[in-house]
């Protein structure tokens, strides 16, 4: 039923395309800012009790209604529910458009656009110099991959509905980890308590999430190394496989970064002097890298299942 469901999902996804409006990520910091507004009420300020609290709920109507749904009419109910809570839980943005943006913005020389679609993708200011950027912009395309589809999978997999909501929303509270300044010295009252609790929920969100994110993606970077050049990325798997002295997540960031890179061997196809055609070829070819590591993810499990491992 898993692997159906996942099948089912990646199918639909393919051909709904970008879904922004049924993914719209603001419902869950939507969520987040009453649920914590309603904690604030009652002085519930400790983080890690803030984080269960927050996530108890979702995840338990989830659940529930996932196995209940699972007992009724063969399983169908269920394998419905299942591939509407994946097709949330996947992104919240599309990797493949937003990587399809940025070469269409190189193509017609706009500046701005590649910026802004960058930025999303990099999480920061992008680079000013065009092929620094275009190089950063195509390893963090394997490093959201992860984010975005593969720890998802595996922990939808894994656990089921109620895993996968339970990651999205750790991960878009975590997102406000590097966003959230810390409170100025010279506030006080309400709004600076409010800014240390808010970063400090970040913090224990961030944390959970690189846990979460942590065999994902490694399983992910062995895919890219089957997938490609096994060689050139097994230098990336080597040097960063336990590599956490950035935080869990800034570690297997850098591990998927580096292992999808010389998986494509992209300092062989990218040079500072790339015109738009080489551009696009190179971005085509990293993602389609990443859809087949996940062709292979779903082999595997089809193993798994058939192998009576999986259900």
């Amino acid at each position: 039923m898993t692997l159906i469901t996942l099948l089912l999902a990646l199918v639909l996804e393919r051909f709904l395309g970008y879904m922004s409006d049924f993914r719209n990520p603001r419902r869950l910091d939507a969520y987040v800012g009453r649920f914590g507004a309603l904690l604030d009420r009652i002085g519930l300020t400790h983080p890690g009790f803030r984080l269960l609290v927050l996530a108890l709920p979702p995840v338990l109507v989830v659940g529930w209604l996932g196995g209940w749904l699972s007992a009724v009419l063969l399983g169908l109910p269920g394998i419905i529910f299942g591939v509407a809570i994946l097709l949330y839980c996947l992104g919240p943005e599309d990797l493949e458009e937003e990587i399809n943006n940025y070469i269409e913005a190189v193509a017609v020389g706009d500046e701005a656009r590649q910026r802004r679609v960058a930025a999303r993708l990099l999480g920061d200011v992008p680079p000013d110099d065009a092929g620094v950027r275009a190089r950063r912009v195509a390893l963090a395309g394997f490093a959201e991959s992860n984010d975005r589809l593969f720890t998802v999978i595996f922990w939808f997999a894994l656990m089921g509905p109620a895993a996968a909501v339970l990651y999205r929303l750790v991960h878009s509270i975590a997102r406000a980890h590097d966003a959230v300044p810390p409170a100025d010295e010279a506030e006080v009252g309400e709004d600076a308590e409010s800014g240390e609790v808010n970063e400090g929920l970040a913090r224990v969100a961030a944390g959970l999430a690189g846990l979460m994110e942590w065999a994902p993606a490694r399983l992910a970077a062995l895919g890219y190394a089957i997938t490609g050049s096994f060689d050139h990325a097994l230098v990336g798997l080597r040097e960063h496989f336990w590599s956490s002295e950035d935080g869990l997540r800034r570690g297997s960031r850098l591990l998927l970064s580096e292992s999808g890179a010389g998986a494509v061997r992209l300092d062989d196809l990218l040079d500072d002097e790339a015109d738009a055609a080489t551009l696009s070829a190179v971005f085509a070819t990293v993602t389609n890298h990443i859809q087949r590591n996940l062709i292979v993810w779903m082999a595997a499990l089809a193993l798994l299942t058939l192998g009576g491992w999986a259900t």
